[in-house]
């Protein structure tokens, strides 16, 4: 099996500074690179790939320096956002093409394996324009594994597919790295999927690294706000949103408890009956069903806090302008910012 690394990698462009970034790929591993929009996630594909020049660092494959190797020479496959998919050619052709290209005698019949593989064959002779989202995301990963790469770089994939082709597409993924044991870095903004599908998560913040660990390490500590929200945290505060919080008040409880970039905790649930000490009274704004129960968000003094109620059927949701109460442990608390949230390489 093939291992890939990144030492140091640092690129530009534009002004904007890629790394150090720092990264091994375990074959089958699944990085999803996360972050806010200019962080570098797609500058970082296009540095490994060689689309961009390499101004630190390096890039390696089993060793072997690749850093100034062409992409043609990298032995990778890149899927990027726009998908790159030749319009005149079919999905058979668009597959075959890489073939094509090394003069491979047998590329039309490789190709055609692929079709079958992904679910294809009935749109060979289609043409792109002619697909869904979803067919034209697999065609696009199709002909990057027709080139036999050894590793995939994949951009938004689950960018702007509805429900069902976002599962197909999940699937596709989860098959290719069982029987290929490829490694694959996935730029995702698509939480639930990136969960179900990453083994590491790789956080860009301002195009250096600020996390860089496995999903339940990201749960359990979310380095900022971004994080947070990525992660499923529903309550998120930012130090202001806390400051001046009246005595005794929910914001003023959870002041001292924040971090330097403030709290996040999840959505807590209802309290049934009567309240406790400690318990915290709230106006409710909105009400909705989920299959995980009533999602209520109330009025909590300064705050706005995010509730879990029952399942639909169990009880009746609370109505508009109820008072409801409920508890925040002091477990659930996610301190935002400090030091201690970054998951260094050298612990993987």
């Amino acid at each position: 099996m093939t291992a890939w690394s990144l030492e140091g990698l640092a690129s530009r462009l534009d002004g904007f500074r890629l790394g150090p970034v720092d990264l091994r790929l375990r074959p089958g591993e699944v990085v999803a690179v996360l972050g806010r929009s200019g962080a570098g996630k797609t500058t970082l594909l296009r540095s490994i790939a060689g689309f961009l020049p390499v101004h630190a660092g390096r890039l390696l494959r089993d060793g072997v320096d690749l850093t100034d190797r062409p992409p043609e020479h990298r032995g990778l496959g890149y899927v990027p956002q726009g998908l790159g998919l030749l319009p005149h050619r079919t999905v058979e052709r668009n597959v075959s093409y890489p073939l094509e290209v090394r003069g491979r005698l047998d590329a039309l019949r490789a190709a055609r394996e692929l079709l079958e593989r992904f679910g294809l064959a009935p749109l060979a002779r289609r043409y792109p324009a002619q697909l869904s989202g979803g067919e034209r995301e697999r065609v696009a990963l199709a002909r990057a594994l027709a080139a036999e790469p050894e590793l995939v770089l994949w951009d938004e994939p689950w960018q702007a597919l509805d429900v069902d082709a976002r599962h197909a597409l999940s699937g596709v993924l989860e098959e290719m790295t069982r029987r290929e044991r490829l490694p694959v870095v996935v730029v995702t903004h698509d939480p639930p999927l990136a969960f179900a599908a990453a083994d590491t998560f790789l956080v860009l913040r301002n195009g250096t690294t600020a996390f860089l660990g496995e999903p339940g390490r990201l749960l359990e500590r979310p380095i900022d706000a971004f994080t947070a929200r990525f992660a499923g945290f529903e309550n998120v505060y930012d130090p202001g949103a806390l400051v001046g919080g009246a005595p005794a008040s929910l914001a003023a409880w959870l002041a001292p408890r924040a971090g330097p970039g403030g709290i996040a905790f999840a959505r807590p649930a209802l309290a049934s009956g009567a309240g406790g000490p400690g318990t915290w009274t709230g106006l409710v704004r909105r009400s909705r069903p989920t299959p995980e129960g009533v999602a209520v968000h109330a009025s909590v003094g300064e705050l706005t806090v995010a509730l879990r109620g029952p399942p639909p059927g169990a009880a009746a949701p609370p109505a508009l302008g109820e008072t409801v109460r409920f508890d925040v442990e002091e477990k659930s608390l996610r301190p935002l910012g400090r030091a201690d949230g970054v998951a260094e390489e050298a612990e993987r």
